[in-house]
């Protein structure tokens, strides 16, 4: 299994780094506002105090973590007593420039405490707090430096706001901050922080997280502090710490991982080809983040192994996805399986593979190889494998979850076992090869779901309801978050009737069990149940797609079911079946009128087309001796499928949620999203007039508006750019003679089917691609089976263009966006004419047709 391929990133890097420990890597998670600390995993954890002996400023830990609007700060004291003291943050967000306050020569900063900060830190912001031993929280300042001096405001003055735990007793114990992005002049890449204790004007700190060493002017024990000149000294902060805002770089370079992101050790001397290091784990809301990193002296022929369990259940024992000799005291989920050989000084085969629960007589039956795509990339040479960094879709995993424990190890080939793990498991000692090795020494990692998170189970006691016998139906309401959901709305269907609404309240990780008596009724047949949890989305929550499940159920005698099914079959259906056809026939028309992918338009008109064929086929049946009750189960089906089909567009046309209404107008777009005109083109019927572009977190949206007199047989084309690498080439996806002086990742093209001298046209688009360059070549999709596309036009040629693209076609939402668009030939060899932006390329030859061009201007567009 190990000379499997995988579709994986990787980057052979031949030096290591080891990971700064001031360095770190902020975890992306929504926080609570609330003075508690549950919300905050340990990976939020960047910070530690020493032990100052100083009962009342005495800081203990700092945590930090971002989403796209707000930065987190906690901060957590050992504080047994309740002084006067000042807390303070100092926030660089520029960290390495030198702009800010640093404090010169004679510090005093925003509230005149002798605090400076040196190494290349200096703050642009102070956050201050007040705690009077006596009274409790007092006043807070979030302050600007201006450059010369401060500019004071409140927390609340910026749309900051916070919370604490603590009392007159025991002084502040706890103290959570959030603060918008735009109160520090936008999201950074990185920033540098450090809160400290100070007592009243003009004293000095006398504690810090991270720690400085600037606290240790006078000797220890630091409990001679209280009343010593360290409160009166001046100290200049140097060990901030750096956060990194932006995503992990899979490169093969640990620099951007930290101590505190260290969650296992192997401490064995193992062999000088086959020795583990240290387990680095990491995550934001897309991705889980896994590095290695080895004691490696030679070059072996060895398998690197990582489980990773995220579910209950599993696999155990005894032969696992490579058939190594491997099991487990929990039940693993998934293998990460290396192949490095040896001979290459390279890993040359890398799997993941999911356990399927299937027991068969080979280990290989039980395991899906390869099921999904992720990213890694090594370091390595003759002296073996050294570092190794992994990057996986938490949808690959299943979606987000709540905790993730992992086990690394050093294997050899079929048939062999561990001889190093990390974390080092009592199992191994780094001799034996051939063994049955069971481990049980996972890294284990909690991960706090900071939203509600609704579930719901519908069950019944029976599944057919009879006159004698009614269901007992269960629906069990929990909500597996670390956050509160009250007023939570329960509701009950049958079908589309409302049976029975309940409003419950649901504290974190708890559950509510309801139950609803569904009697026997004379509507026999069968009933979709169907239990939905804040039918209205009022809750926000961390997946909104699991608030509804259903259970059929089956209600009536068979003799009373068949001799009604007959009577409908004569009397009922045939009168009502074809209005109520007409009626979803209409709705599938308003459907394949809004320019939606093709292949969704083909499923409702296929389920259309069947329910009239079955209806047909019962009403042929329905007089026919014998095969009434046939041609009456048809005929109910064939209206059944019409009300479900109804339900299911209309259901669809509520959850597409488009930004932009794609109707092939331009009512919807106005300057905001403007990003290109033209003032001149390329003939009546290659005028190109104006560029749109505007995104949502599921889509981005292209408009085109052209000047077109005439319609002329030619491909509208648009390139974009969003990442690094991309096509330059000469020869386009088309084979267009159109090049680029930056790389583009994607070409859309389009071909209009207008007039050709004598042989006349369609005036319509007849072929639209989405192609995608894989860095060999290009990946051709259909445009109109994966977008939504509509446009207007006909004899004057293509007039207006609407293209909603899914994110997930290219790969993902990117930062920023750089496309133009142009009109071409109808054939192979042909050029652009003219493009918008405007490009220099389409104005150089007297054969703009048939040169070759390479464009340069693009219209960039940020995205937030």
């Amino acid at each position: 299994m190990r000379k499997s391929t995988s579709l994986c990133i990787v980057f052979l890097v031949v030096f290591s780094l080891v990971p700064a420990a001031k360095f770190v890597s902020a975890l992306y998670g929504t926080k609570i506002i609330d003075g508690n600390l549950d919300d905050w995993g340990t990976l939020d954890l960047i910070g530690q105090a020493k032990d100052n002996g100083l009962a009342g400023a005495k800081l203990d830990k700092l945590y930090v973590a971002w989403d796209d609007q707000y930065l987190y700060i906690a901060i957590k004291t050992n504080n047994t007593e309740s002084w006067g003291v000042a807390y303070g943050i100092g926030i660089d967000v520029d960290p390495g420039t030198g702009n800010g306050y640093t404090g010169g020569t004679s510090p005093s900063d925003a509230w005149g405490r002798h605090i400076g900060f040196g190494s290349g830190y200096a703050v642009d912001y102070q956050i201050y707090f007040w705690w009077d031993g006596n009274t409790g929280m007092g006043s807070n300042n979030f302050i600007t430096w201006t450059g010369s001096g401060w500019d004071y405001k409140s927390l609340a003055d910026v749309g900051a706001n916070f919370a604490y735990t603590g009392d007159t007793s025991t002084g502040l114990q706890v103290l959570e901050i959030k603060i918008p992005w735009n109160a520090l002049g936008g999201k950074p890449n990185k920033l540098a922080l450090i809160s400290w204790i100070a007592g009243g004007s003009e004293s000095s700190a006398v504690s810090s997280v991270p720690w400085d060493v600037t606290l240790e002017s006078l000797d220890p024990p630091f409990a001679s502090w209280y009343g010593g000149d360290e409160w009166g000294d001046s100290d200049y902060f140097t060990e901030l710490v750096e956060v990194q805002i932006a995503p992990k770089t899979i490169d093969g370079d640990l620099s951007d991982w930290a101590s505190y992101e260290l969650v296992g050790v192997s401490t064995l001397d193992g062999p000088d080809g086959a020795d583990l290091d240290k387990l680095y784990v990491s995550y934001d809301d897309q991705y889980l983040y896994i590095a290695l990193t080895t004691n490696n002296t030679q070059s072996w022929d060895v398998a690197y192994g990582i489980g990773i369990d995220v579910l209950d259940g599993g696999y155990t024992g005894d032969q696992d996805s490579w058939g190594r000799k491997i099991a487990f005291s929990r039940g693993i989920d998934y293998e990460l399986y290396f192949w490095w050989s040896g001979g290459d000084g390279a890993i040359t085969s890398a799997n993941f593979n999911r356990y399927n629960g299937y027991v068969g007589n080979n280990y290989w039956e039980s395991w899906d190889y390869n099921f999904a795509s992720f990213d890694y990339a090594y370091t390595g040479n003759s002296n073996g494998l050294q570092t190794l960094e992994i990057r996986i879709p938490w949808s690959a995993l299943g979606g987000g979850v709540s905790q993730v424990a992992l086990i690394a190890w050093i294997a050899g080939g079929d048939g062999s076992s561990a001889v190093d793990t990390v974390p080092l498991d009592p199992a191994v000692d780094g001799s034996d090869w051939t063994d049955q090795d069971y481990l049980s020494n996972f890294a284990i990692i909690e991960i706090p779901i900071p939203k509600p998170e609704l579930t719901v189970s519908i069950s019944s006691d029976v599944l057919d309801v009879e006159q004698w016998q009614p269901a007992n139906i269960t629906i069990k309401v929990k909500n597996i978050g670390e956050v509160d959901a009250q007023n939570v709305t329960v509701h009950l269907y049958d079908g589309s009737n409302l049976l029975k609404s309940w409003v419950v309240d649901l504290p974190a990780n708890t559950e509510v069990i309801l139950t609803y008596l569904y009697p026997y009724s004379e509507a026999w047949g069968v009933h979709t149940l169907k239990a939905v949890v804040d039918p209205e989305n009022k809750i926000e929550e961390v997946n909104e797609g699991n608030n509804v499940a259903t259970l059929d159920i089956i209600v009536g005698q068979v003799a009373e079911r068949q001799n009604k099914l007959v009577r409908l079959g004569m009397y009922v259906w045939p009168r009502i079946y074809p209005a109520k056809y007409e009626e979803t026939k209409k709705l599938v028309e308003e459907v394949a009128s809004m320019g939606l992918p093709g292949n969704i338009i083909e499923e409702f008109e296929l389920n259309l087309n069947e329910s009239l064929a079955l209806f047909n086929e019962g009403k042929s049946l329905i007089y026919t001796p014998n095969y009434e009750l046939r041609g009456a189960l048809k005929m109910f089906s064939a209206y059944s499928r019409l009300l479900r089909l109804q339900r299911e567009i209309k259901d669809f046309l509520e959850s597409l949620e488009f930004k932009k209404k794609i109707d092939g107008s331009l009512s919807d777009w106005n300057e905001t999203s403007l990003v290109a005109q033209n003032k001149a083109g390329a003939g009546s019927g290659a005028y190109l007039d104006a560029l749109y572009v505007d995104y949502d977190d599921k889509y981005l949206y292209i408009a085109l508006s052209t000047k077109n007199m005439e319609s002329w047989r030619i491909a509208y084309g648009f390139a974009l750019d969003y990442k690094e690498g991309g096509y330059t080439g000469d020869t386009d996806a088309w084979d267009r003679k159109i090049g680029f002086t930056r790389g583009v990742d994607t070409e859309i093209y389009l071909y209009w089917h207008g007039p050709f001298f004598d042989e006349p046209g369609t005036n319509s688009i007849t072929t639209a691609e989405l192609a995608i360059w894989n860095g060999n070549g290009w990946s051709y999709i259909p445009l109109f089976k994966n977008a939504a596309v509509k446009y207007t036009g006909g004899e004057n040629g293509l007039q207006i263009l609407e293209m909603a693209i899914p994110w997930e076609l290219l790969g993902g939402k990117p930062e920023k966006i750089y496309i133009v668009a142009w009109i071409t030939g109808a054939n192979p060899g042909d050029s652009a004419v003219t493009t918008i932006p405007d490009d220099p390329s389409v104005h150089d030859s007297d054969n703009e047709w048939g040169d070759e061009d390479i464009i340069s201007t693009f219209a960039e567009v940020y995205i937030k």
